[in-house]
């Protein structure tokens, strides 16, 4: 085979695997927004537990103070009761303080009870919220999931067909060694595995290459990688790139080299 059908085929497999890559892309990134929801779903459960076991515990003070309470009462009344049989005064005064501290207490423990039945109603109304709030979230998670799950079989199937057409390729001159490299330059070098050399730049990495190298390259005897930018290399014309450099490069008395001998060509952009 020839190499301009090489590079051709080379070119075709590069936006073959652009997509492919594109696509695996997409899969990793679809699952992205239901991540988010399910994460709140879960935010919104634990603060639901949290807030359920909160109530409960209040529940449980205010039958202690129900019980509490009562027992305050039952001691008021039993004292009062007490009053027809006390015969002395000290007596008399010794009840009346118990019946009095034990009216402060009951009094106590009214109030106490009212402050807890008003946070327990509370806690009552924050996890009907919170029970709604999650009955919607989960809606919301189970809608997109059955929408996202629908998108990946249908891009798993299109990645699939692509995967099955860049395989495709393998024979002949792109053996199975040169595709593992080449998709992995492709996919490295976002999308530009193969780019061609104008004058004596490298339009990958933009990197001035050695005269020998670029005449190797134009030859076209074998395929070339990049040395700096491991792209695949082949020669372009582009009108008066070439002369323009070699004049440049004679203005500043550079003599060429091997491969270490190399300039940014970002310098020499105005002239290209």
């Amino acid at each position: 085979m020839e190499e301009a059908e090489v590079f051709a085929r080379l070119n075709q497999l590069q936006e073959d695997l652009s997509d492919r890559f594109a696509l695996e892309d997409e899969i990793v990134k679809l699952p992205r927004d239901l991540k988010v929801k399910q994460e709140l779903l879960d935010k919104i459960n634990l603060e639901y537990i949290e807030e359920h076991t909160r109530s409960e515990a209040a529940k449980d003070d205010l039958k202690s103070l129900h019980i509490q309470y009562d027992d305050a009462v039952l001691a008021r009344e039993n004292s009062e009761k007490q009053m027809e049989l006390i015969s002395t005064q000290r007596e008399f005064e010794a009840l009346e303080k118990e019946i009095k501290d034990a009216a402060a207490k009951e009094q106590s423990l009214l109030k106490q009870l009212h402050v807890k039945e008003k946070q327990v109603n509370e806690y009552s109304e924050r996890l009907t919220e919170k029970e709604q709030l999650m009955s919607l979230q989960k809606q919301e998670v189970d809608s997109e999931a059955s929408k996202i799950e629908a998108l990946l079989d249908e891009k798993r199937k299109e990645l699939d067909a692509l995967e099955k057409k860049c395989l495709s390729y393998i024979g002949g001159d792109i053996d199975e060694d040169l595709y593992n490299k080449f998709c992995n330059i492709v996919k490295n070098k976002k999308g530009k595995g193969i780019v061609p050399i104008h004058g004596l730049v490298c339009q990958g990495c933009h990197i001035v290459l050695p005269n020998q190298f670029v005449n190797e390259v134009r030859e076209a005897k074998e395929i070339e990688f990049c040395p700096y930018c491991s792209r695949i290399l082949f020669y372009e014309e582009a009108e008066g790139a070439e002369e323009k450099f070699r004049k440049h490069v004679e203005d500043v008395d550079i003599e060429e080299g091997g491969l270490s001998d190399f300039v940014d060509s970002s310098e020499f952009d105005d002239l290209l």
